[in-house]
């Protein structure tokens, strides 16, 4: 080999090396708290380990490069050309790897016939899966995608919900992408929740999942005004409350008033803004026994023991079916697969041209502030701290008629 082919294949293993270093999609430095590492079972022999992987918080883990190939192609290539010696502890290469510990270690039990130990959190799951795709494991890859599966997801904060989808969308993951983007509708999308993580959102990202969140209010807000009609939906049980026709005047085909408040209030506060949280399936049925609950034992100078007899009796005959079709179709709206992560990856391609074209006519003047950023240039629309959604020339589908408010440059992409 000449000394020509030595320099270039040491090139080629340094800038493997500097994949490996910095972390081009997992981001795991930016979680600030890990928990405790646990060693790795006794029973696991590591006494002929030829490789000292470290993670990004110092912690070493000795491995064996052939179990490291047989899994994944990027190893398999880097191995195969002569390793820069930058450092060596105890005879053995060290390779710095952008992830934690935390996730190092999850790996490793996923390569190793030991019980695997994935990530509890959701977000740091997805981690997991995004470093599998950055090392070129396909098959572990599939085993840790299984077992999150299985798993019963949820979002402890409103920080991990939307960390969750920025990295699933990072890292093009995108059955999960869809499943995180659900988990953050139980948290207002606002800079106070999302704030301190906004740089790990790609534009797109941001205006699809508001994009998203505003279709799946609209869906659910559909599904109360339908609960509001007694003549085709599932409130035909209820033919009108004695009560409420003596005392107003009422038509005694109209849903009664204590249940047709419970959806005017809940469609009232859906309309407010789609960055409010989306509220869950069950919480209807809560609401509806509480407002119930409260008429019956209401008392006036009507005969109001007659009334609530005639509404009790109604929810005795049929009251549990119609709590389960009410959960059922909201549920159905809330959960809704949104077309635009299904097809993220053409609709990409819609993307770059419109922005091409767009970059190829910038001779009209500004009329909002979207409009006034330079072509490229992501901005994020907020009022009163709640976020609006992505603005710019250079994104599709802008937020060019949102008016005056305040637009909050992030930089250019």
């Amino acid at each position: 080999m000449s000394f020509c082919d030595t320099c270039n294949n040491d090139t080629q293993a340094k800038a493997s090396l500097s994949i490996l270093v910095s972390g081009c999609g997992t981001r795991s430095q930016d979680h600030i708290s890990l928990p405790d590492i646990p060693p790795l079972p006794e029973f696991l022999c590591m006494n002929e380990a030829d490789l000292i992987i470290q993670s990004s918080d110092s912690v070493k883990f000795r491995v064996h490069k052939s179990i490291l190939a047989s899994a994944s192609q990027f190893f398999k290539d880097m191995f195969s050309l002569p390793q820069p010696s930058n450092e060596i502890v105890d005879g053995l290469h060290v390779l710095h790897m952008s992830e934690d510990a935390e996730l190092i270690r999850a790996l490793i039990t996923m390569l190793y016939h030991i019980p695997s130990e994935i990530p509890v959190a959701y977000d740091r799951a997805l981690s997991l899966l995004a470093a599998c795709q950055k090392y070129d494991m396909p098959a572990v890859q599939s085993s840790v995608r299984a077992e999150i599966s299985y798993r019963v997801l949820t979002a402890q904060t409103g920080d991990q919900a939307f960390r969750a989808y920025a990295i699933a969308t990072r890292n093009g993951l995108s059955p999960e992408t869809n499943t995180a983007a659900h988990l953050t509708l139980d948290y207002p999308m606002t800079f106070e929740i999302i704030g301190s993580g906004l740089h790990e959102f790609e534009g797109w990202a941001l205006r699809d999942l508001a994009t998203f969140r505003r279709c799946r209010r609209d869906d659910v807000l559909s599904c109360f005004e339908s609960f509001l009609d007694v003549h085709n939906g599932p409130s035909k049980i209820w033919i009108g409350c004695p009560g409420d026709y003596f005392k107003r005047n009422s038509a005694k085909n109209e849903l009664p008033q204590w249940l047709s408040g419970v959806f005017t209030e809940l469609i009232t506060e859906l309309k407010q803004a789609f960055t409010n949280p989306l509220m869950q399936p069950s919480s209807i049925r809560k609401k509806y026994f509480a407002a119930l609950r409260s008429h019956t034992i209401s008392r006036s100078s009507y005969d109001s023991r007659k009334e609530c007899e005639f509404c009790f009796g109604v929810h005795a005959r049929q009251g549990e079916e119609y709590c389960i079709e009410l959960e059922g179709k909201l549920a159905l709206a809330r959960e809704k697969v949104s077309p635009a992560f299904a097809f993220r990856e053409s609709f990409d391609i819609d993307i770059l041209t419109y922005a091409i074209g767009r970059c190829l006519n910038q001779d009209s003047e500004p009329t909002s502030p979207a409009q006034g950023l330079r072509t490229g240039e992501v901005g994020i629309a907020e009022e009163n701290g709640t976020l609006l959604g992505e603005v710019g020339d250079g994104t599709l589908g802008g937020y060019d008629m949102m008016g005056p408010q305040s637009v909050t440059t992030l930089g250019l992409r």
